[in-house]
């Protein structure tokens, strides 16, 4: 139970009495008439928990018998394993019973008790250190515990001549990408995809000392990998540990990756419900406990996840979860496309609840360790007063990654009323886009008759509307003498019916030009393809 967790196996009877360490693994035949040690640990396969023979097996009186079932067990079982002073395991119907088998076989004795930490998204078994720890003192080796995207997941104590790419994984928690390269040249990462036993990797590299790696493996899919620095070989004896060791890892980190993807998805359709507002919204509010004055939403994008690297974005929402369970919040934050929400309670005062939200981001920003505060993008809305106007704060968190994401300004974090004119200016475009689609207007004509007649009205009058009409200016700027530009606007007056000396026409040009010129109106959301975009539906809730 201790190495499985209690997620995968639970103890539906246990004997009053302490009963000890089984001393052997019997997996059950059904040619033989049930009879066992009292120190057996017995693997039911093909027993119902239901059935006359499962009480028989109870019967029997082994240290503990496994079963597996899905749902409650029946009472009479229950009674006869209790009678019996029997340790009754439940595993469930999607473990497999060679993964059982590997983990009990596997076990070297008394592990610590299992425990999940709550805070990450990228949650581990915790006692993998403790694993680690046993696994170096077998090997006579440090070893770490990695996922199959070079995570750093657990490493050992034991140090021993610790050279720069043990450090700097440590240190970074992850594999820096030097070494991963490093890996991937001499064919390494090749050989993990298609050996299942440990293999040696020898180097004449003075920063990477030789080690021993052994994949984790789920049937044919490679879900992680051990390495142990060992100057040599392993003999066979350590090499059958380490394998051992694999196969019992790879169970937990497996049923660990499920469980994980459940909670992610139920996050995400929790989520889901916040940023749609409404009913929904105060009623996914009230299951997650969130109360408070009034609410901001906020919102963290990496400015450039076309590059593929999930870290930033993943590293914050992990900080972010952190941060906010030192206030019972942190179950309100999730991952949408490729855009990281969070609701925060909090006071009514704008200014007060603006410094708290801020506060929370940016010691986030720093306890992800990014490489670049560049990386990532951080949006606030403004204060909703219900979780039921939250899709309120949803598109005003959104606009502000997009205007931050087009042109960086305060520091990459910002309230949607630090940047409230370029938010207006990105609805403005949006709704002009909508209403213009396969329209012309007097700046395509202009535009037309420039490329007709190799003239240059259009830059005329964007440099004149740009210099608020200074003429002085504006001919500097064109390179051309003054009384050149006067001839070129009234011409414009004459070909086209511009009357710049209006102050309503001078606008509605602005703004078209304005509408017109590349920046925060035509940058899609950071989400990029995968992500999403503002606007868009919400994805459906997970059920």
């Amino acid at each position: 139970m201790n190495r499985l967790g209690p997620d995968l196996v639970t103890l539906a009877v246990g004997p009053a009495d302490d009963v000890g360490d089984y001393t052997s693994l019997v997996i059950y035949d059904p040619m033989n008439v049930p009879a066992f040690d009292a120190g057996a640990l017995v693997l039911a396969v093909g027993v119902s928990a239901e059935s006359a023979l499962a009480l028989r097996l109870a019967a029997a009186r082994p240290a503990a018998l496994v079963v597996r079932h899905d749902g409650p067990v029946g009472q009479p079982f229950l009674t006869e394993a209790l009678d019996a002073g029997v340790a009754l395991l439940v595993v469930p119907t999607s473990c497999d019973w060679a993964s059982v088998f590997a983990t009990a076989s596997s076990l070297p004795g008394h592990v610590p008790p299992f425990a999940a930490d709550p805070t990450s998204e990228s949650e581990v078994v915790s006692d993998l250190f403790t694993v680690a720890n046993a696994l170096a003192e077998t090997l006579d080796a440090p070893v770490t515990i990695e996922d199959n995207q070079s995570r750093l997941l657990a490493y050992s104590a034991f140090q021993g001549d610790v050279d720069v790419a043990r450090a700097a994984t440590i240190l970074g928690h992850r594999v820096p990408n030097s070494f991963r390269h490093e890996v991937r040249r001499r064919g390494v990462a090749k050989r993990m995809l298609t050996e299942t036993e440990p293999f040696f990797i020898a180097t004449t590299d003075t920063d990477i000392n030789p080690r021993t790696v052994v994949t984790l493996r789920v049937q044919d899919e490679v879900i992680g990998s051990i390495w142990a620095v060992t100057d040599t070989p392993l003999d066979a004896a350590r090499t059958a540990a380490l394998a051992e060791a694999a196969r019992s890892i790879a169970v937990r980190l497996a049923h660990h990756r499920l469980t994980s993807d459940l909670r992610r998805r139920h996050a995400e359709a929790t989520m889901a419900l916040l940023l749609r507002g409404g009913t929904g919204a105060v009623e996914a509010g009230r299951r997650l406990g969130l109360e408070g004055e009034a609410f901001r939403l906020v919102a963290i994008a990496a400015t450039h996840p076309a590059d593929g690297n999930e870290g930033p974005i993943e590293r914050c929402a992990t900080a972010l979860k952190q941060h906010l369970s030192m206030v019972h919040t942190a179950k309100a934050v999730a991952r949408v496309g490729d855009v990281v929400y969070a609701v925060l309670p909090g006071s009514a005062d704008h200014a007060e609840s603006l410094a708290a939200a801020r506060k929370v981001l940016l010691a986030c920003r720093v306890t992800a360790r990014l490489e670049s505060a560049e990386q990532i993008v951080m949006g606030i809305s403004g204060p909703v007063t219900g979780l039921a106007e939250l899709c309120a704060g949803r598109e005003e968190a959104d606009r502000v990654l997009q205007v931050l994401a087009a042109a960086r300004s305060h520091d990459g974090c910002a309230e949607v009323g630090e940047v409230g004119l370029a938010v207006s200016m990105l609805r403005l475009a949006e709704m002009e886009s909508a209403r213009r689609a396969g329209r012309r207007n007097v700046l395509d004509d202009i535009d037309d008759y420039d490329k007709a007649h190799a003239t240059s009205y259009s830059q005329t009058l964007r440099a004149y509307l740009g210099s608020f009409g200074d003429p002085t200016k504006v001919s500097k700027s064109l390179g051309v003498h003054t009384n050149t530009l006067r001839y070129r606007l009234r011409r414009l007056h004459e070909l086209f019916d511009v009357d710049i000396s209006d102050a309503d026409t001078r606008f509605a040009l602005m703004v078209d030009i304005r509408l017109r010129t590349p920046g925060p109106g035509e940058v899609t959301s950071p989400g990029g393809n995968g992500g999403t975009a503002v606007g868009s539906p919400v994805p459906e809730p997970f059920s």
